[in-house]
Formats: C-alpha cells, structure tokens, sequence
C-alpha cells in the first residue's frame, strides 16, 4: 500500500534534470502558508491533559537513554504505525549512528584520535541521536494517543516544545482519511535537521572541536560517511544505502534523508528486506549485527574489531534538555520550506558492499596518519 503514494495520485514535475515527485498539495500548501503565519496558543491544560504529557514526557525519557533504546524505540512504533513511516527510517539511520559510535573504539578509528578527541566526537554523535530522539518521538506519542482514543490531540504539541513548524503539519496529516505519510515524513525530516542544525552543528564547542576539525572534513572527503541499510534479499544479506556529503550543511543533510527515505519506500525488495533484517537482529551497535564474515564484537579472533556499544561507552549523561526558547523556525520564510516537498521519482539501489569494505581498508591505513594530525589540528587552531 505504501508504494501507492510513488504512483499517480501526485503530479512529477523536472528539477535540474532530475525527475521530481510532489507530495503536497497545492490546497494544503495554502494551509501551511496561512497557518504558518498565523500565532501559535497554549491552551490551558486540564488534569486529564497534563496527565497525558507527563506519561508522555516519562516514556520518552525512558526510551532516550542511549542509542540502543532509541533505535529499539522507532522499531517498535512503526510496528504500531506502519503510516508513520519517519520512524522506519529513523530507526535505520539510528543503527548508522550506534555503529558510528563504536566504530571510535574499533583498533583504527581509536589509534587515529587521542582519548580526549574519541570522547568529544562520540558526544557530538550521542547529542545528535539525542537531540532528534527528544523531539520528535514525542510528537509520535501524541499521534499514536489521538489515533488510540480517535481524537486531535495536536493542540498539546506546543507544550512539549515542538516547533511551530510541525503544529499545522501534524494537525494537516490527522484530519486526513488516508494518511499522506510522505509529506509527514519530509515534514519531519526539515523539522529534526533545522533543528539539529541550532542545536549542535551550530553549537560553538562542537563548531570548533568537529564540524571545523580536519577529521571530520577528511572522513568526507573519502566518503566514510556512509548511511547503510542491510536487507534480507532470499537467503543472503545485501547492503545498500548512500553516502554523505557535506554534512555540515542543513540543505544537504534534508536531500540526503529524502533520497534515504526514497531508498526505503520506494523499493519493495529494501523496504521489506530491511524490516526483516531489524526485526531479527537487535541493534547492538556492532556491525557484527550485519556483517558477522568481517566485523566481530570480540577481540579474540581475526576479524575486525566492532564492539557492541555498551561495552564501548558507558551511559552518557546529558544535561535536562531543554524546550525550545527560540524556535529555528521564521513563519516569514516559510514559503520556501514548500520547495523541500518533493521526493526523487527513482532512487537505484546501490550495491554497497564493496563501497563499505573499500572504506574499512581506507580507514585502516589512515590510522597511519596518527601521528600528524594532532599537530596539524593544534596549528589550525
């Protein structure tokens, strides 16, 4: 059913060559445009409703403890909420994220970087899962709640902090009988990378010690930022997925997760291979979990070192989050978020297996460089 939204029911239109599809309306672009600019309300809540928020606000922080509950977390709603399709995909991307976190501690990454450098750039990728985590998934919450007992709770939404943007996306996707989850899921997509972008890209610590470092714009420039999605295919286990560019840059993050989330929806054979795949092998953060013939979570053997992500870092303690005091959104700029609705008519699947096993040998030889770039870094800064 969910490939039924790449057919007809929305117009194709060619964009720099490349064929478009539009998932949203020109009637519910308006509504977005008018709501938008119009002033958001808190309404006063009645014990009922703070009820709800507080079992709202109890349960995402206990699923936001480390990059293994949060990715369990989004497995487990979509399996709820298949029209949620975000949450498929964030569950994909979160595994990306707990492999990118132990890779740290795997005998290359941790030669390559002094202890204090592996603690920082595990920080800046745990703030980030975080982050996106405690936004979003209560907004899922709130969905799930209103589909239960069949009504909007939506107005509830500004109490958890939610961006202004997503108030008329959320109220927009309730009131429709069938649910137009790819305008939701890009919706949510703008919405977690802007504010990914106020929250820790911009963030001057993680300015200076990452996003500016020379290894992270070296891990760029030969593609180790690779988004891979494992996928049951008959009796084997193939690899597809794409690799990131210009990561630093919120546009480019948004085409990335839209050509994901194309990837992952649009072909039959990932979508359900992929789900297979998750729903058999719990999220260790070992790649171990998707390549037992090269990655292994113990030492003692030949294989690749890829611990699994509690042995590799302890429980990190994030300071109380805080709600949004100024939202990343600007409602006078709102109209050119509606050119961010389109999705690619075709995204290939990429075999990236022989990409994935490039990249580890790559790495291994860069740990080479160990030595110098400590000291090239404390000359930048």
């Amino acid at each position: 059913m969910f490939f039924n939204w790449f057919g007809s029911k929305y117009s194709k239109t060619e964009e720099k060559h490349q064929e478009q599809i539009k998932v949203l309306s020109s009637n519910d672009a308006d509504y977005l445009l008018r709501s938008w600019l119009s002033p958001t309300h808190k309404v006063s809540l009645s014990h009922k409703e703070k009820e709800i928020l507080l079992d709202i606000s109890n349960k995402t922080i206990s699923h936001n403890k480390n990059n293994l509950t949060r990715t369990q977390a989004y497995l487990n709603l979509y399996g709820n909420n298949p029209e949620l399709h975000w949450s498929y995909l964030a569950h994909m991307v979160s595994r990306n994220a707990g492999w990118n976190m132990t890779d740290l501690k795997g005998k290359s990454i941790s030669k390559l970087l002094s202890y204090d450098r592996l603690e920082v750039f595990f920080s800046f990728l745990e703030k980030a899962n975080y982050v996106i985590f405690n936004d979003a998934f209560p907004q899922l919450l709130i969905y799930e709640k209103g589909k239960i007992e069949s009504k909007d709770y939506t107005y509830l939404l500004p109490h958890l902090g939610v961006s202004d943007f997503m108030l008329p996306v959320w109220r927009l996707f309730m009131e429709q009988k069938v649910k137009n989850s790819p305008f939701l899921t890009v919706s949510l997509i703008i919405n977690e990378q802007n504010l990914l972008e106020t929250q820790v890209m911009l963030n001057p610590f993680y300015q200076k010690k990452v996003v500016q470092s020379l290894t992270f714009h070296l891990q760029e420039m030969m593609g180790f930022t690779q988004i891979l999605f494992p996928y049951v295919d008959g009796e084997s286990l193939q690899l597809t997925g794409s690799t990131i560019a210009q990561f630093d840059e919120v546009a480019s993050r948004i085409k990335v997760g839209k050509k994901l989330y194309r990837l992952l929806f649009g072909n039959k054979d990932v979508h359900e291979g992929a789900l297979s795949f998750a729903k058999s092998n719990i999220h260790t953060g070992s790649r171990e979990d998707y390549f037992p013939s090269v990655f292994s979570a113990s030492k003692n053997t030949k294989k690749i070192f890829s611990p699994n992500l509690e042995d590799a870092w302890p429980t990190y303690k994030h300071k109380p989050a805080k709600k949004l005091q100024d939202d990343w959104f600007n409602p006078s700029a709102s109209r050119i978020f509606l050119d961010f609705y389109r999705l690619p008519f075709r995204e290939q699947i990429t075999d990236m297996k022989k990409p994935h096993i490039y990249n580890v040998i790559q790495v291994s030889g860069l740990s080479e460089l160990q030595s110098l770039i400590p000291e090239i870094e404390k000359r930048r800064e």
